[in-house]
């Protein structure tokens, strides 16, 4: 069951980072099973958290998105690339913007990463990549272009994944737990995902059940739109057949009136009929013109063939000494200002001798009159046509201002007098114009709605297979991961939970009992029930299935009384063993927590790092200074005490 290995994380440097002020270059090796960023309220833990994620993953999750709006995992990925750049600026002072940069190091499996980014580089781009083998400390890299594409390859073969996608989507959504507080349990969207790339068969099934679910849900919010445009439309149209209207047919000037309308309609008909017409001339017309031409070419090529046989072109008169000596006094002379119009005449008459004449062959001669006599016949066919063109677009403009116009004239009698020509139709059984594009636009929107809707059952067909699978993969794995998550769960709530496999017609998800107590909303549980419960389902998943990992924790304690802060602080601890290794941010003043973690872990498995040494503190945080300093005290003696 063990399926993927993600990244154990060695090392982090950050440079020129400039919220934390103190501190130009950080520089920390992670050497523990849980490593705990520890300070007070706005000193930049979480963005500590986005810093790491954004080093593995090269994006930023933007807070005001939730996940079911991008609708598949490469929307989320190609978004969030644009969203990186607003996060990081501000948090980075103007002058720096070239320079800020984090540096990861960390594992996959057998081998070693390191990576460096710039804050502000486009597209997600790598500055340095580099991966080694652990046990021989062979280089595996050797070339230095493209490396994001090589790390993007790398890390997607190394964790067993089908695409980079995936790996982001999983680091971001499972493995962190950020202040954001996204729950994986009471978010289908998210959730479907998550179980398809843990309980699948295989990562690549898992990206096919992502593209049909993007198909699903568009297809489906595609039909209940054009249900409501339906709704709306007939609605209006209800409103306009309901209006009584309050006029006199039999008034002269309504007559009148109606039979202007009627022969304005008619002559737009005709006009139409013409135009038509005209269009279709225009077309055979310009084809003409295209045949034509193309003949003429032809015809001047054979032209330009047959006359050079006339010619003797094997005397190459620039070199003719005579010639030569000619066009040297002619310059001569031209520079000095004389008469030169002897040496004209004496030039023309040499190239004459020396090109010789046309041939006296009677059918060279007879060929070219000829061609000539067709090039003359196709010139005239080609003015005509070109003459005939020019009158029917004349014409067609001539007929298309006038068409505008009518429709002119159309258009205001409409408008001013909708009541009066809707309650004449209606007296000899005719549909107006508006009610008739009414109906079309019902009939058209009720069409495209059918069609959406077969989409959608066609992509819900697709999924069953994979539901199946997905359905039998957990069943197999159910025998094993029911009781891991309880036992992250219960530390924490101290209730029996059962957790169950459904199936609806959106999406499969996960359901929860607690004390025998269905919980399918997240407002039935508390605050802190909601954060840790979730927070024990991914220790779940991560332990059942992943070789070794690291799983951020942007500590929630703000949610949590003091009954509950040594019971979060064991469950941390209990993940945080072998290959998995927990990065967690807390304030100092959660002391309950930390020193849960620090009395069960000690020295040998946690470290703590102060993050009051990274920046200025507020006046405020100044004036309980001596607090915190007693705090980190009181936890570093725990972690320093014997088992």
């Amino acid at each position: 069951m063990k399926k993927y290995s993600f990244p154990i994380i060695k090392n982090i440097k950050i440079n020129h980072f400039d919220i934390y002020k103190k501190k130009k270059y950080i520089d920390i090796d992670i050497d523990k099973n849980v490593f705990c960023l520890v300070g007070a309220n706005g000193l930049g833990k979480s963005t500590f958290i986005t810093i790491v994620n954004y080093a593995l993953t090269g994006i930023v999750k933007n807070p005001k998105r939730k996940f079911s709006s991008y609708g598949s995992l490469p929307k989320f990925y190609n978004d969030s690339k644009r969203f990186s750049g607003d996060y990081f600026d501000g948090r980075v002072n103007e002058d720096n913007y070239g320079l800020a940069e984090v540096v990861l190091t960390f594992t996959v499996d057998k081998y070693e990463y390191k990576i460096k980014r710039g804050f502000f580089d486009s597209d997600d781009e790598l500055r340095t990549f580099s991966k080694k083998e652990l046990e021989t400390g062979q280089e595996l890299i050797t070339s230095n272009s493209e490396l994001s594409d090589q790390y993007r390859k790398h890390i997607v073969s190394d964790l067993h994944l089908s695409e980079f996608t995936q790996f982001v989507f999983l680091q971001l959504h499972v493995f962190t737990f950020d202040e954001t507080h996204q729950l994986l349990f009471w978010d289908e969207s998210i959730m479907e995902r998550v179980l398809y790339l843990f309980f699948g068969v295989d990562a690549l099934k898992a990206k096919q059940a992502d593209e049909l679910r993007k198909k699903y849900n568009k297809y489906g919010s595609d039909a209940r739109n054009l249900q409501s445009q339906i709704t709306q439309t007939r609605n209006q149209l209800k409103e306009i057949e309901n209006e009584k209207p309050t006029v006199d047919l039999n008034k002269s000037e309504n007559i009148e009136l109606y039979e202007t309308y009627k022969i304005l309609l008619s002559e737009t008909d005709n006009i139409m009929e013409t135009l038509s017409d005209i269009s279709e001339k225009i077309n055979h017309t310009e084809l003409n013109i295209s045949d034509f031409s193309l003949k003429a070419t032809a015809k001047r090529s054979e032209y330009e063939v047959i006359f050079n046989k006339t010619l003797n072109n094997n005397i190459q008169i620039e070199k003719n000494p005579i010639i030569i000596q000619i066009l040297n006094d002619l310059r001569l002379r031209i520079c000095a200002s004389k008469e030169y119009e002897d040496l004209i005449e004496q030039l023309i008459t040499k190239i004459r001798s020396e090109c010789g004449n046309i041939s006296s062959d009677k059918d060279y001669y007879q060929e070219l009159q000829k061609i000539d006599t067709e090039l003359s016949e196709l010139s005239n066919k080609l003015k005509l046509a070109e003459d005939r063109r020019k009158r029917l677009i004349d014409e067609e403009t001539k007929h298309t201002q006038e068409l505008d116009y009518k429709r002119l004239k159309i258009d205001e009698i409409e408008k001013d007098n909708d009541v009066l020509l809707r309650k004449i139709r209606s007296s000899s059984g005719e549909k107006s114009p508006l009610i008739k594009n009414y109906e079309d636009q019902i009939e058209r929107l009720s069409e495209q709605k059918d069609k959406a809707y077969k989409e959608r059952d066609k992509a819900k067909k697709a999924m069953e297979p994979l539901e199946k699978e997905l359905n039998q993969g957990y069943i197999e794995a159910e025998s094993k991961f029911i009781p891991v998550f309880n036992r992250y769960a219960k530390s924490f709530l101290g209730l029996d939970i059962n957790i169950n496999l459904i199936s609806k017609k959106d999406g499969v998800r996960l359901s929860i009992d607690i004390g025998d107590s269905l919980r399918s909303n997240a407002y039935q549980l508390s605050e802190s029930q909601r954060y840790f419960v979730d927070i024990a389902l991914r220790m779940a998943l991560i332990e059942l299935c992943t070789q070794s990992s690291t799983i951020l924790i942007d500590t929630p304690e703000g949610s949590l009384d003091i009954a509950y802060e040594s019971r979060a602080g064991k469950m941390f601890a209990d993940f945080s063993h072998g290959l998995n290794q927990s990065m967690l941010t807390a304030n100092i003043n959660s002391s309950q927590l930390l020193l849960e973690l620090a009395h069960i872990c000690k020295n040998e498995r946690m470290q703590i790092e102060r993050m009051t040494e990274w920046t200025e503190l507020s006046d405020v945080q100044l004036a309980e200074n001596e607090r915190i300093e007693d705090a980190y005290d009181e936890i570093e003696k725990t972690l320093n005490e014997s088992k």
